[in-house]
């Protein structure tokens, strides 16, 4: 008996593509380059989120590195008043961080909607922005991870170095930066 993968065909072409595993953001300071933002209703509870989704291209941290998959999510709903007052104010910042300075101060709700809606798709996909992650302790005393969301530096390359050596063509007419 042989194996036909065509009775399987038209259900790989309409299943859904796999979710690429991603790390929470880790204490430190990185550079992210957006890969994805969403919003969606939790499986769970029903709760209103939003998903960022990217690739370290700069850190400091001991415990994640360039190129490692990392995601960060917000609630919006389901959760205390001053959680989606936070949450709401780190979207506005994403949003801010990666548009044009001339432009940054006017965000509006197209804007918004349009930056952070789409997967892949989104606006905000490519940009790169600057994620600082500390540890901080509540009144509770119970430590957490305080999150902020700011314009990444404009000289940033995958390594974390800025480039200034350039490498020259075999004909010498040009350089080729690196």
């Amino acid at each position: 008996m042989t194996f036909d993968l065509n009775k399987y065909a038209d259900e790989i072409a309409n299943s859904q593509y796999d979710r690429i595993d991603r790390d929470w953001i880790e204490e430190g300071t990185h550079i992210i380059r957006i890969e994805s933002c969403s919003g969606f209703k939790g499986q769970n509870k029903g709760n209103d989120m939003v998903v960022m989704e990217g690739e370290i291209v700069s850190t400091d941290s001991e415990k994640q590195k360039a190129s490692d998959k990392v995601k960060h999510i917000w609630s919006l709903s389901g959760v205390d008043a001053w959680k989606v007052k936070r949450n709401l104010s780190q979207l506005k910042s994403l949003v801010t961080a990666t548009l044009p300075k001339e432009v940054a101060g006017a965000v509006t709700a197209d804007v918004v909607a349009q930056a952070i809606s789409g997967g892949h798709e989104a606006i905000v996909c490519g940009a790169l922005i600057k994620v600082i992650a500390k540890v901080k302790v509540s009144k509770n005393e119970r430590e957490f991870l305080s999150y902020s969301f700011m314009n990444a530096p404009t000289e940033v390359t995958p390594s974390g170095w800025t480039v200034t050596e350039t490498l020259e063509s075999d004909d010498n007419s040009e350089e080729v930066p690196f």
